[in-house]
């Protein structure tokens, strides 16, 4: 079996750089953009492993590469080619795409394989198939991930350099030619938009009036005199929701419930909401003020009360959210507007409410819109504790009337479409194809509409826009929030959401198309055999796309659902067949909702094993989201309540190992990738996870052996020290490093059939990840080997005390057994001793002017603290830590080893904050070599820094 590029080496830091600015939002025009999905993996991941599932290593290829480092040559070379296929905006680049086909096909006798991803989703992965060259398949049940990938896989290469058809186009000079790629479909959406756009001003520009300014409000508000008698354009309203005071004397007054009184935070430009009480009236109202509060916490907090709800503006008695849930399901919460928001030529200018401007919002709910009910219980949903029960109790009234109007106008443009495609030129057929494909892109803008324009979006007073409702994958309840005007060109306008919706067409550009369609991964495609398959499958019980996804499924029903009655058969997205770990599925029965995981991802990869080419791994995703994982804390009740963080990592982690070898495979590589925001800052300090791993797998030997727990110890001490080796040279990032242990240590449980303890039962893969990682242990143990004594004593130190005092008594005996003295340590510089207790000195407590060249008592030890010192202490940045490791010359290799040790150590002590600079170190290491070499030669040569 030749190995592929992915089962022995990847670039991991290009692929992490990439792959979190591909995460990172407003970064222009992004497939993504067309519409929202949750927990999209990043493009450049998915291209990247696509490529490295289908080159070979050279190491496959002895006769051509005979050396380590012919082999070594070739495999830089072969990184460079995904380090280009890593650049920003790779749509604008095709020569790279091309490159990248032209080398996959060297390996695939000339031709490439079709793609298979049974789990789609987003559509990352079969987008990036399509994208190099593949034949791409997309499957999946949800019939609004399916949607998406028509779009992307079906739709857009369809009309592929194809000329628009609106009229307006067709007139300007060449308006039949130089159309390329998706810019004439995104140019037919982008004037249908408008035309849609013109015909809902008619109908409901009336809700949507101007503010006019007057001596009263100017009196007030004295911001406001340069505009008296004018009539400004309103951007979006300020909302709070309202219950009756709990106190009796207020006399079953409302008062807000409100998260901040902010409008504007930006330094220079601060704007903020003051209460004005008359509790004599029991009354209220706000004064909106500008320029730097005193009391910035005040204003931060509003009436909301840290951990504990909100409190009476009339009384100041506490609000529990018992008390507001117990309204709220009784009907009497409401709403009250707060403040107006309009632009100006100065920039964005805060106004108070108006009668005039809460009148033209207190309308009748229209007709027709969708009367569907929300989960009684779903992952990451709160708001049917509020009484909120269907999907329409989201919108305002206002609100409602737009997205019915559009959705309708959507409808009624079809006619308008369909006329000028067979004015055109085309035939009937292709003008009704033509129609489809053009309002299905218009429905995805009105999806975009229906995220911006709900009354759970917040407003984001340090950016000054309207914040979505999915800002991360889950339905909390929101008490001040932001209604966008929707027919003007703001955040959540109807004509920002069509310009936004068709950049993002623009940037699809695959070179062949696709095939999606709703199906269970555990049945996939008659006939289609022979297929690289890879995915990115359910995160055990971290998210119910289902249920969060009929927020959009009952407006795309309403819209285009006769063009797709396949997709939009049933009234809302079919639950009971997702795989996600949901015990309110099963009566609240956990070990249910596991085994319904379990099987169905049994049942997917028995199938998916005879479905594949022999030629090429598996390659299959599993998520560590950490912003999941983070999310215990309740968004509306800002309290930790028992059972709101889901995530189980251990348990979601072992299902998918289980599931995966239990179903005949082999595991042979796991490599962590981080695609989170700022992993460079913010995630290389921190003790985060990787945010996926991916694991590369092969079909297990029909007559692969077993064996018996000691063969299989003994295997892992034998194997898993030289591939650690090449794990640490390829600069993995400590708290990755037992997550990326698993590949080797797997690749050897997994080959077996099975691993029988002394007992005669199966060992379990909880068991084998256990000796994993204690071999893991042992083997950085042992590196120790390699370090002098006085570094040997710290590290045991280290073990038993950090940082902190310990008995001289003690720590003399232990340097007898290190073969040094407590007299050498100190003058090593790397202990304090006085009192009869003995430390370790931190590494912010070294000296700053130590010089390696100088020091007649040099240990690796304080070489690695006073890298620390520099790196993460002192914050001195890449230059300054890049020339203290050029002085240590050969002896840096050893630094980084010793910081993987020190991580290990305080992984398993719980030591967060020293653990954090172990990490950062190790994570920094390329680009401080780099730098060191730039900087000219050492005294002796540095370590070469490779690639895992």
């Amino acid at each position: 079996m030749l190995r592929k590029l992915i089962e022995v080496s990847l670039p991991l830091a290009e692929i992490n750089d990439a792959s979190a600015y591909d995460k990172m939002p407003g970064i222009g025009a992004h497939p993504k953009g067309i519409h929202h999905w949750w927990a999209r993996l990043p493009l450049p991941t998915a291209r990247a492993i696509l490529f490295a599932s289908v080159v070979d290593d050279p190491s496959s290829h002895p006769e051509k590469f005979p050396t380590e480092e012919a082999q070594a040559a070739e495999r830089e070379r072969l990184f460079g080619i995904i380090r280009r296929m890593m650049q920003k905006q790779l749509h604008k680049h095709p020569e790279v795409y091309a490159e990248a086909r032209a080398e996959m096909l060297k390996y695939c006798d000339g031709k490439l394989p079709p793609v298979l991803d049974p789990f789609a989703g987003g559509g990352s992965i079969p987008l990036e198939a399509a994208r190099l060259g593949f034949e791409a398949y997309a499957g999946d049940q949800n019939p609004v991930a399916v949607l998406l990938n028509k779009a992307n896989l079906e739709i857009v290469p369809r009309w592929t350099d194809h000329p628009p058809v609106n009229p307006e186009d067709r007139r300007k000079i060449g308006g039949t030619g130089g159309w390329r790629g998706a810019s004439g479909l995104a140019a037919d959406v982008r004037y249908y938009g408008r035309v849609i756009l013109e015909r809902a001003r008619k109908k409901i520009g009336h809700l949507y009036p101007p503010v006019k300014v007057t001596e009263e409000m100017a009196a007030e508000h004295p911001h406001l005199k340069p505009y008296v008698g004018k009539e400004l354009p309103v951007i979006a309203w300020i909302w709070a929701r309202t219950v009756p005071s709990p106190n009796p004397a207020a006399r079953g007054a409302h008062v807000p419930l409100m998260s901040t009184f902010w409008l504007s935070s930006k330094k220079g430009s601060e704007a903020w909401l003051e209460p004005v009480v008359d509790r004599a009236r029991h009354a209220w109202r706000f004064h909106v003020r500008t320029g730097a509060p005193k009391d910035r916490e005040a204003v931060k907090g509003g009436t909301k009360q840290a951990g504990s709800g909100f409190k009476c503006l009339l009384t100041g008695e506490p609000i529990s959210f018992e008390y507001i849930r117990g309204q709220a399901s009784q009907g009497r919460m409401g709403v009250a507007l707060v403040a107006v928001i309009s632009e100006t030529q100065r920039g964005r200018i805060y106004l108070p409410a108006t009668p005039e401007q809460v009148s033209t919002a207190s309308i009748p709910k229209p007709s027709g819109f969708p009367e569907t009910d929300l989960p009684e219980n779903a992952l990451g949903f709160r708001i049917q504790n509020y009484g909120v029960k269907k999907h329409w109790q989201m919108f305002t009234p206002r609100q409602l009337t737009a997205m019915v109007t559009l959705s309708d106008l959507i409808r009624e443009v079809r006619a308008d479409v369909r006329r000028d495609a067979l004015a055109a030129g085309l035939s009937e057929a292709n003008a009704d194809a033509y129609t489809a494909d053009v309002v299905t892109f218009l429905a995805m803008a009105l999806d975009r509409c229906a995220d911006l324009n709900n009354s759970l979006c917040t407003w984001n007073h340090a950016d000054e826009v309207v914040r979505n409702l999915f800002k991360r994958q889950a339905i909390p309840m929101v008490w001040d929030f932001a209604e966008a005007s929707v027919l003007n060109d703001v955040v959540g306008g109807w004509p920002t959401c069509v310009v936004r919706t068709v950049k993002c067409i623009e940037t699809v550009y695959p070179v062949r198309s696709g095939h999606a369609r709703v199906i269970d991964a555990a049945s996939p495609w008659n006939g289609l055999r022979n297929v690289l398959i890879s995915t990115d499958p359910p995160y055990y019980d971290n998210i119910g796309y289902a249920a969060l996804s009929d927020f959009f499924y009952v407006w795309l029903r309403r819209t285009i659902g006769d063009l797709y009655p396949d997709l939009f058969a049933t009234i809302l997205v079919p639950k009971e067949p997702e795989l996600v770990a949901a015990p309110e599925r099963f009566n609240g029965d956990r070990l249910k909702a596991k085994a319904h995981f379990e099987q169905g991802f049994r049942r997917a990869f028995t199938i998916l094993r005879e479905k594949m080419d022999p030629r090429f791994p598996l390659t299959v995703y599993y998520a560590f989201k950490q912003d999941d994982v983070e999310s215990g804390v309740d968004e509306e009740e800002g309290n930790d309540e028992p059972g709101n963080s889901r995530i189980d990592r251990t348990t979601g982690w072992e299902t998918m190992l289980e599931a995966l070898i239990g179903t005949g495979f082999q595991i042979t590589a796991t490599w962590p990738v981080r695609a989170s925001q700022a992993w460079r800052m913010r995630a290389m300090g921190s003790n985060a996870l990787a945010s996926y791993i991916v694991l590369a797998c092969r079909p297990r030997p029909e007559n692969a052996p077993q064996a018996d727990r000691r063969t299989f110890v003994a295997e892992l001490k034998q194997e898993l020290p030289g591939a650690l080796r090449k794990l640490q040279q390829g600069n993995i990032a400590p708290v990755d490093f037992a997550q990326a242990a698993i590949g080797p240590g797997m690749a050897i449980y997994s080959k077996y059939s099975r691993v029988l303890e002394a007992s005669g039962r199966p060992m379990s893969v909880r068991t084998a990840l256990a000796l994993i990682n204690q071999v893991l242990t042992e083997v950085l143990s042992e590196q120790e080997d390699e370090f002098d004594n006085d570094t040997r004593w710290a590290i045991a130190w280290f073990e038993q005390h950090g940082f902190e005092e310990g008995e001289f008594g003690e720590a003399e005996l232990l340097s007898k057994a290190k073969v040094t003295s407590l007299t050498g340590l100190e003058q090593a510089g790397i202990v304090a001793s006085r009192g009869g207790k003995v430390r370790l000195l931190r590494p912010d407590e070294l000296p700053k002017n130590w010089d390696p060249d100088k020091d007649k008592r040099f240990t690796l030890w304080e070489a690695t603290h006073h890298l620390i010192r520099v790196y993460w202490y002192e914050k001195a940045g890449d230059q300054a830590t890049a020339s203290l490791l050029r002085k240590l010359g050969s002896r840096g290799d050893l630094a980084r080893e010793l910081a993987y040790r020190l991580y290990n150590v305080c992984e398993k002590k719980n030591w967060s904050q020293e653990g954090q600079s172990y990490n950062a170190l190790v994570l920094g290491w390329p680009e401080l070599v780099r730098l060191a070499r730039e900087q000219g030669p050492a005294a002796a040569p540095l370590f070469e820094s490779g690639e895992a």
